[in-house]
């Protein structure tokens, strides 16, 4: 066999090995580095990992998650980093097949709307973790197994911010509501995945790319 097929044959090999770990492994990549003020869901408190394969017909623990909170209006003028959260609002949307069976708070909390409609106002304040994270909510969740559609997160019903979602600065005396906007970047698009679509969808690309150069 020639110089250049030995080399054809092992890039193949490479290629293949990295398809199958990437297929078989949850995507555990922080999305947080690049996002100020965002809100995720996560199979993790760490908010690290955003989608994973599940069984059917099984319940789950997520993390709703704020990303780096970031108060560019704070005592009116300055920007800084939030370091306590006293507050929260937005809606959760599961895809077709799943339920929120329930929500939970790290401090005791009042929600004056509903599972899906979050209107949250703690009796103390969480804080946020050095990482740039806080958790805000525990959800239960009663899913059906995996799914391409995903969980949307949305404002909540009314919105105190419009077409945004918001948490409170509880070190801000003044103007203390603090817009939020998906860890997607966008409200159509989904925060959470019971499935590896995408860590499958991105080896397949980068497994055919690796052949050609």
């Amino acid at each position: 066999m020639s110089a250049t097929r030995h080399q054809s044959a092992r890039r193949c090999a490479a290629a293949l090995s990295l398809l199958v770990a990437a297929v078989l492994l949850p995507n555990a990549t922080p999305v947080r580095a690049a996002q100020t003020n965002a809100l995720g869901i996560f199979y993790d408190s760490e908010a690290t990992i955003d989608e994973i394969s599940i069984g059917a017909n099984s319940q789950h623990v997520l993390y709703l998650v704020l990303l780096n909170p970031v108060n560019d209006a704070f005592a009116g003028s300055s920007t800084r980093d939030v370091r306590q959260v006293s507050g929260f609002e937005c809606g959760i949307d599961p895809p077709t097949g799943d339920f929120l069976l329930g929500v939970d708070f790290p401090l005791p909390a009042v929600n004056v709307g509903s599972t899906g409609n979050l209107i949250v106002g703690f009796a103390g304040a969480v804080p946020v973790g050095t990482a740039g994270t806080a958790v805000l909510a525990t959800l239960r969740v009663l899913s059906f197994g995996d799914n391409r559609d995903g969980y949307l997160l949305g404002t909540a019903s009314p919105p105190s911010i419009p077409g945004m979602m918001a948490y409170v600065d509880a070190e801000d005396t003044d103007d203390d509501l603090v817009g939020m906007m998906p860890a997607s970047g966008a409200f159509e698009r989904p925060v959470f995945w019971f499935g590896n679509w995408h860590v499958r969808e991105n080896a397949q690309w980068g497994a055919v790319k690796s052949l050609y150069r």
